[in-house]
């Protein structure tokens, strides 16, 4: 039987909105789902007036709030009876404790660890590791949330300086104004200059980013990109759908 998959989204909509769909695009090219009944049973808690996470890791107004609202958006996750649940957010993982308190024992996937399997995985088909690029929002970073679990794993990375993360922001918060060409523009030579730096992995630590390098995008060569929304919505169907051991990718 299928699981009943629990996602917190909202943050922002474009994100949330764009994972729900991967989802079923994956679960037709994964399971050649060809009728309603062969999606997975999804349960969206989009909520966008949780308080700007960027700001309260790096300013630390609103932390409380931002930790509130996650455990209250798990608890009514919990209500609906979901298998497990997944957070649409790289930079909100900082407040990860909050959903696990407030989903009470319903398994929790996260999206950061999904992203590191993969990234060890292709280093073990590789059988060579390099450094890992990380673009992601300002509280990602500064909140340290893939830079500590890389760091657990061995992996060495590397972040943009202070004034490119600031240009990266202005990107993401581009895409959130739905302003796509002016991210475009943005964001391109933040990337130019992390692959000149010698970097040939990528984490795209943000669920903003997917959306900038989409379609026409020109990406640099000989670069491996881990998109943090997208494998995320590929273990999630798998899991969901039996193909793979909720267990095994916790």
């Amino acid at each position: 039987m299928d699981k009943h998959v629990g996602i917190i989204g909202g943050m922002g909509p474009d994100a949330g909105v764009e994972f729900f769909s991967l989802l079923i695009r994956k679960t037709r090219e994964m399971t050649a789902a060809s009728t309603d009944q062969d999606h997975i049973h999804v349960t969206l808690e989009s909520n966008p007036k949780v308080a700007n996470r960027n700001v309260a890791i790096c300013e630390g107004e609103g932390v409380k709030e931002c930790g509130d609202a996650m455990e209250a958006a798990a608890r009514r996750l919990k209500l609906v009876e979901c298998d497990f649940a997944v957070l649409v957010c790289n930079t909100a993982h900082y407040f990860q404790p909050s959903v696990i308190k407030g989903l009470s024992g319903t398994p929790f996937l996260s999206m950061i660890d999904v992203c590191l399997n993969n990234i060890e995985a292709h280093f073990a088909e590789m059988k060579s590791r390099s450094t890992v690029g990380i673009l992601g929002g300002k509280g990602c970073m500064v909140g340290r949330v893939y830079q500590g679990a890389l760091e657990k794993r061995g992996i060495e990375y590397f972040v943009l300086d202070e004034a490119r993360q600031d240009k990266a922001m202005e990107a993401i918060y581009c895409v959130k104004q739905g302003k796509i060409g002016e991210a475009r523009t943005t964001f391109k030579p933040l990337l130019d200059y992390m692959v000149s730096q010698g970097v040939k992995s990528v984490i795209l630590g943000c669920t903003e980013i997917p959306i900038i390098i989409k379609e026409d995008f020109e990406l640099p060569e000989g670069v491996k990109f881990f998109d943090s929304c997208d494998l995320l919505a590929d273990t999630v169907v798998r899991v969901a759908k039996g193909l793979e051991n909720l267990e095994d990718v916790l």
